[in-house]
């Protein structure tokens, strides 16, 4: 089946955002979302502006690691944010943002799909997507913030990316059935708007509180590499401030910032 374009207008139709989406701009190909968002935040690109692209030649995710998706068959953007919060407090982005992904494939396809602390969204421990959040700094210690969304849809078996650390899955394998795009684009809008009126709202705990609710990790054996050092320890959850918190083989707790720790994923013997 040939794969559905994205088109503005199409993705526009019925749309009730406030701010997300307020003005979407569909690119056949370029070097990345996050690129493009960036140079329109030097040209004064509104809050809510929303990059979609059927293409990537330099897609990438969290910690400058390569995305590959073909064209046609992702869910590719990145959104524009301007939020008064501090750079500390960047962490609400991946939250909100993996909250409304989860909530948009389980109420729209009926999927057990879940997050991979901080950043990833898993079905069965399969990466489906992930998020990532980058700190646009401008004159007048103004802060902006560009959100990196990238979501296998409609990909089939052959055409998955081969990560090291766990294998890949598509919306259209889990559910067995084509997917909607520009339907789902609406839906995913929709939903991340409503998390973003939240944040806005400041009601930062019911954030952390769906975050932990939707991670799979929780409860579980996890390692923690950061700055060179592995830890070891059991996941007991998120805090307010949005850091995991790891109890470590020694007894003692540990606390660990999501842009300073990276999960790695060791296979049980």
């Amino acid at each position: 089946m040939k794969p559905d374009c994205l088109h503005t207008d199409k993705i526009k139709k019925n749309l009730r955002t406030k701010i997300i989406g307020r003005e979407i701009i569909t690119l056949e190909r370029a070097t990345s979302t996050m690129d493009i968002a960036k140079e329109m935040l030097k040209n004064g690109a509104v809050e809510g502006t929303t990059i979609f692209v059927e293409e990537q030649t330099k897609g990438r995710g969290r910690s400058g690691r390569e995305w590959f998706c073909p064209k046609g068959k992702g869910l590719l953007l990145t959104i524009v944010l301007k939020p008064v919060i501090l750079p500390k407090e960047s962490y609400l982005l991946t939250g909100f943002t993996a909250v409304a992904i989860v909530k948009t494939i389980r109420d729209m396809l009926q999927l057990p799909v879940e997050i991979d602390w901080p950043n990833d969204i898993v079905i069965n421990k399969k990466k489906l997507g992930g998020i990532i959040v980058e700190t646009q700094n401008h004159t007048g210690n103004s802060v902006s913030y560009v959100v990196g969304i990238g979501i296998n849809v409609n990909l089939k078996r052959q055409e998955l990316p081969i990560h090291i650390d766990k294998p890949a899955t598509s919306l259209i394998i889990e559910k067995e059935r084509y997917i909607d795009r520009t339907r789902f684009a609406r839906e995913l809008l929709q939903n991340l708007d409503s998390w973003y009126l939240i944040l806005k709202d400041e009601r930062f705990e019911h954030i952390v509180e769906k975050w932990q609710e939707f991670c799979m990790n929780i409860g579980g054996r996890v390692y923690i590499r950061k700055a060179k050092k592995e830890y070891s320890g059991n996941f007991l959850g998120i805090s307010n401030s949005g850091e995991l918190i790891l109890l470590l083989d020694n007894g003692r707790k540990r606390t660990f910032k999501v842009e300073h720790a990276i999960m790695e994923n060791h296979s049980e013997q």
